[in-house]
């Protein structure tokens, strides 16, 4: 049976903003290891069925790793599976009452607000002759200047960034809050290894990154004042509502980010 690879940080793929691109720790990652597998296997020369069979053995291998990993800590699976179906409908109901008060949380108002305003700039961007093309990662055309190029690919670096964390906020804000819905579970952990700061601290990752990078955008062309300060506003709200409701945040230990491993 196949082994976890102990070069793998337990859970790091937990508290990091799923950028594997940008991010230094994949050698230590068993999820981007899984995805690498399973591309190499899709782009292989193999037929499709296969691809298929390669991918169910794959599948049965994690299943094995779950199965000994639940027996290391004296988890029952079968015992969860016959939960009573009273029970199951008490944890229904009350899941439903933590999805509303999530919904109605200032922290998903804002945070969706946010990623509305900036899906907004961005169409409206798209045949922006400079912006447009940037969007997409790619130089505006006539430009040949090396140090005007330079300019732009940091300014290109920063609308990646503010792309990629538009919806990553407020997903992150949410579980967050879900995981502090269930505060009473982590009373046991220290509040360096409680899920919710974790998340939490996640979140305010992405904000302080994306506050950089309007800064950047702001910083070569002010004639976007007028949007970006905005942003800029509603990003500070959104961080100082996250700091108030997770005071703890920045004392949770990111597995192989926060510290050394």
């Amino acid at each position: 049976m196949k082994q976890f690879d102990p070069n793998h940080i337990p859970g790091i793929y937990n508290w990091c903003d799923k950028w594997c691109e940008r991010c230094n720790m994949t050698s230590r990652c068993y999820l981007y290891a899984q995805e690498q597998e399973d591309r190499a296997i899709m782009e292989s020369d193999l037929d499709e069925d296969e691809k298929m069979e390669k991918m169910r053995e794959k599948m049965m291998e994690t299943m094995e790793m779950l199965s000994e990993a639940a027996e290391e800590f004296d988890m029952d699976l079968d015992e969860l599976e016959d939960e009573e179906e009273e029970e199951q409908e008490e944890a229904m109901h009350e899941h439903q009452i933590t999805q509303i008060k999530i919904e109605i949380h200032p922290l998903s108002d804002l945070s969706e607000a946010y990623m509305d305003a900036c899906m907004a700039w961005i169409k409206s961007k798209r045949q922006d002759p400079t912006i447009g093309p940037m969007l997409l990662g790619n130089l505006p055309e006539d430009v040949s200047d090396k140090i005007e190029v330079e300019k732009l690919e940091k300014v290109i670096k920063h609308m990646e960034s503010i792309q990629w964390y538009q919806t990553m906020i407020p997903v992150k804000c949410k579980s967050a809050l879900n995981y502090l819905a269930d505060r009473s579970f982590w009373d046991d952990y220290p509040v360096e290894e409680r899920g919710y700061n974790g998340t939490a601290k996640v979140a305010l990752i992405c904000i302080q990154n994306s506050i950089n990078a309007w800064q950047g955008i702001l910083f070569w062309s002010n004639e976007e004042e007028e949007f970006i300060l905005p942003m800029l506003d509603k990003l500070v709200q959104i961080k100082q509502v996250l700091e108030e409701e997770f005071p703890d945040a920045y004392k949770f230990i990111r597995p192989g980010f926060d510290k050394n491993q």
